[in-house]
């Protein structure tokens, strides 16, 4: 299957590599939310994650799974929550009925209540972050060797799971550039099977081979991939 035709097939959240898509800056000056409602959910979003229920890899998959017909017709924020709204249900923290009536109707989580936010603590969070670097193990390609991209339905280790793998490099060869260590493998982790961390390459693409004539023959692409999204190129 060549990469055109791989393409055809990508799920409509992996917009990576899409011709027909317009990139627009921001405008220098411009707010940051359009609205005061797209504050809060980023506000909720961060505000819930950080009690500990799921991984980002589980928040990016909760959005990854809404239904393609509402993937599409929803804004940015609106997948947010619409994401955020099924992993509560899916946890436990509410149920659908508390939904619909807008209020609570009995308590979170005993396990979860106990890891709260403090609104004076948010800047220091976020400034910090969360490390997915985890013990290095033994990697199995090296600086300089020539990879050959795996399909992403071929790295997914739940049916119809998650993959950081970007449709647009599926097929194509590249070469490695630089090793990362180990870290925690997306792939599981975003459906609670552990970290499974592995060794998290840069490999380099050139431009050309990835968009053939539209592209520069001097440009290049660079896209971080894990070690199970790769296999030997056998080529020099």
């Amino acid at each position: 299957m060549s990469a055109i035709e791989i393409a055809v097939i990508k799920p409509p959240h992996d917009m990576g590599g899409n011709k027909a898509l317009t990139v627009v800056p921001d405008k220098p000056g411009e707010p940051i939310f359009k609205t005061e409602w797209h504050r809060r959910v980023l506000g909720l979003t961060v505000a819930v994650g950080a009690m500990g229920a799921w991984s980002v890899d589980a928040s990016r998959f909760a959005r990854e799974s809404i239904p393609i017909s509402d993937y599409k017709r929803y804004s940015y924020y609106e997948r947010w929550l619409a994401g955020l709204i099924n992993l509560l249900v899916q946890r436990g923290f509410v149920d659908e009925t508390e939904i619909i009536a807008g209020h609570a109707v009995s308590s979170a989580p005993s396990l979860w209540r106990r890891r709260i936010l403090k609104k004076d603590n948010v800047k220091s969070v976020l400034q910090e972050g969360t490390s997915s670097k985890r013990k290095a193990s033994i990697p199995k390609f090296e600086i300089g060797q020539k990879v050959l991209v795996k399909r992403p339905s071929d790295t997914l280790i739940v049916k119809l799971g998650h993959t950081r793998l970007p449709h647009y490099i599926a097929g194509m060869v590249g070469k490695i550039i630089l090793l990362h260590g180990s870290h925690v493998l997306p792939n599981s982790n975003a459906h609670f099977k552990g970290e499974k961390p592995e060794p998290l390459y840069s490999v380099v693409f050139l431009a050309s081979d990835l968009w053939e004539s539209s592209a520069s023959l001097s440009d290049s692409v660079v896209v971080d991939c894990w070690e199970s999204y790769l296999t030997s190129a056998n080529v020099k």
